[in-house]
């Protein structure tokens, strides 16, 4: 540490006095170790400063330098710095009350003064709050002190992805799976929250010291004005250019997975695949997009498998990239699977894409009823039957009774606090005739219950007492004898706003 030559250890002390960053007594006691005031010797002071843990090296770098401010936000002491991004300083942190140890995200000042950019960085850092998921870096506080605005998480002891992977060149593809697993699995529990990441690179992902990947910092490129918005508000500018390549709306969620499929390329190959600049114009281009050469170009032995999946998740046509978090999370799990048995069969380019549209309606099918309960009331046991198959086979849970008051009580007894006892119910008349219309009519009539989503199916011969609202009622859908499944199937889609790859 270079020290300015008419800096004296009183001096030094009363900056440490000024700053709080001990107590008048604690300094006194190392002053008078180091010789005592007005004789203190700097370097020894310094010295037992260090070695006695009362500071660290970058406090007192600062404090050598002059630095009066920055030393706490609120009631976390800064104890040294972490890293260094475009739109904030990352610390680690102490709290002075709990004792607790954090990661404290600084906005920087040019950011903190914008009026409304500070208010969109404590909006969206509040929204992402109450985000809890493994594979996510929670986030415990979004505040402002003396006008800087700042947030406290997780101290992760590791590094980001994009180091990791420098220093290894690239990595095996179970490895490279694994941690895009991870990453698809807390994508997937915030899009379920309704929250997309919007800034999806290896810089935002902490791998802790067990290997485990951990998303940061959703949503906060927009905050930082490293915006390529033509209308409307901020957006990183990548997603900004591929939605414009692409002709989707923004906030489109399969943006996230593009840039899932694009840290995925990285990590197998060690080579990014879209042009990497810092000009604005080139990143906005859509050739960057367009033309990112196959991964077999740089890994021509990569398992078939593997690039099935990354040509789903990079597809520049939306409408043939895997379609939901879940959904990618849902088939990285089967790649790596397939992988760790052994299946390393060599890419054949004549036999991908068949395959790759036989995989995804496989998949999609399997997770389109996942964590839904439809629940069937009818008596006729082979419609029962046919149903909890047919509603199994792709991922729903199925209740089902014969009998239309016991079906009415599951959701009558209900504690407002609770849940409902399924997400959609089936009403049918082919086993129970007239009670299943009644049912149905006080279902859907119960201020409660018409919170769920219902079906009923009519026989011929009473269509006649099929009220016209229950038809126009977007939140219920009225379908005739003879069931086909498929319609059953389209009406749940629709009623439950599922999003399904056909």
């Amino acid at each position: 540490m270079d020290l300015p030559p008419n800096l004296e250890a009183d001096k030094l002390a009363q900056r440490i006095h000024d700053a709080r960053l001990m107590e008048t007594r604690e300094i006194e006691a190392v002053l008078a170790k180091a010789g005592g005031r007005g004789q203190a010797d700097i370097e020894l002071f310094i010295s037992l400063l260090l070695r006695g843990e009362h500071l660290t090296n970058w406090q007192l770098t600062r404090l050598v330098e002059g630095q009066r401010k920055g030393y706490f936000y609120n009631d976390w002491k800064i104890l040294y710095l972490i890293g260094v991004g475009t739109f904030a300083r990352v610390y680690r942190a102490y709290d002075v009350k709990s004792g607790d140890i954090k990661a404290i995200k600084v906005l920087r000042s040019r950011h903190s003064s914008n009026d409304e950019m500070r208010e969109h960085f404590l909006r969206e850092g509040r929204m992402v709050m109450k985000l809890r998921h493994p594979n996510i870096v929670p986030i415990y506080e979004v505040d402002e002190d003396r006008g800087r605005i700042y947030m406290v998480m997780d101290f992760v002891e590791g590094q980001n992805l994009r180091d990791y992977v420098k220093a290894h060149r690239k990595l095996s593809v179970p490895r490279a799976l694994g941690i895009t697993r991870d990453i698809a699995a807390g994508l997937a529990y915030a899009a379920g929250e309704k929250i997309n990441h919007r800034d999806m690179k290896l810089s935002n992902v902490l791998l802790s010291s067990r290997g485990q990947a951990k998303l940061v910092d959703f949503g906060l490129a927009t905050v930082a004005g490293d915006s390529g918005e033509l209308t409307g508000g901020p957006r990183s500018i990548d997603y900004a250019g591929l939605e414009r390549t692409t002709g989707v709306k923004r906030d489109d969620k399969r943006s996230d997975i593009f840039f899932l499929g694009c840290m995925l390329y990285q990590m197998l190959t060690g080579v990014p695949p879209m042009l990497e600049t810092r000009e604005r114009m080139k990143r906005l281009s859509a050739d960057r997009y367009k033309e990112i050469a196959p991964v077999t170009v740089h890994e021509p032995n990569l398992p078939h498998r593997v690039v099935l999946l990354l040509t789903r998740l990079m597809d520049i046509d939306p409408s043939r990239r895997i379609q939901t978090p879940q959904l990618a999370h849902t088939e990285i799990e089967h790649v790596l699977e397939a992988v760790e048995r052994g299946d390393a069969e060599k890419f054949d380019e004549n036999m991908s894409r068949q395959q790759a549209e036989d995989f995804a309606k496989m998949i999609s099918a399997r997770e389109e009823g996942k964590d839904k309960t439809v629940m069937v009331i009818d008596s006729n046991q082979q419609v029962q039957n046919s149903l909890r198959e047919k509603l199994k086979k792709i991922g729903y849970r199925v209740l089902i009774t014969s009998d239309p008051q016991r079906g009415l009580e599951r959701f009558r007894d209900l504690d407002p606090a609770e849940g409902s006892p399924a997400d959609a119910v089936i009403f049918g008349c082919g086993g129970l005739g007239g009670q299943a219309i009644m049912a149905f009519q006080e279902f859907v009539t119960s201020d409660r219950m018409a919170r769920t989503p219902a079906i009923l199916v009519i026989t011929d011969k009473l269509k006649d007492h099929v009220e016209p609202k229950w038809q126009e009622d977007p939140q219920n859908a009225v379908l005739s004898m003879p069931l086909k499944f498929k319609y059953v199937q389209r009406a749940l889609r629709k009623l439950l706003n599922l999003q399904v790859q056909e």
